[in-house]
C-alpha cells in the first residue's frame, strides 16, 4: 500500500508535489500567469482555486499509480485550505475545449 504523505517544493517558477513514498512528482502551473503548455504523455489535472484556474501536470510519468496522482491535487486543494476545489480534467481555457 503506498503512502499518503505528499510534500511540496516550491523555487521561483512553481510548486512541486512529490509523493514521499515513490516520489512520483507533479507541477503546478497558475493558467492566468504561466504560459502552460500540455506536455505529451503526461497526466493534466485542472483545478479552480477561488475563481483562478491551476494545472497539475506530471513529471516523467511512468504510468505509476494514478490514485496517487489524483491524491497529490487533494492534497494540494488542503493545503491551500480549498477542499472544495472544482477539479477535472478538462483544460479550461477556451481554446483547449473539447469541440463536440
Amino acid at each position: 500500500m503506498y503512502s499518503t504523505n505528499y510534500y511540496l517544493l516550491s523555487d521561483q517558477e512553481r510548486d512541486v508535489i512529490v509523493h514521499e513514498a515513490t516520489g512520483i512528482k507533479v507541477n503546478v502551473f497558475g493558467l492566468e500567469v504561466d504560459h502552460f503548455q500540455p506536455t505529451k504523455g503526461e497526466i493534466h489535472i485542472f483545478g479552480e482555486d477561488h475563481g483562478e484556474w491551476l494545472a497539475f501536470e506530471t513529471v516523467n510519468y511512468n504510468y505509476n499509480d494514478l490514485d496517487i496522482v489524483k491524491a497529490a491535487v487533494v492534497w494540494y486543494a488542503r493545503y491551500l485550505d480549498y477542499p472544495e476545489m472544482q477539479i477535472t480534467t478538462e483544460d479550461p481555457r477556451p481554446e483547449y475545449k473539447t469541440k463536440n
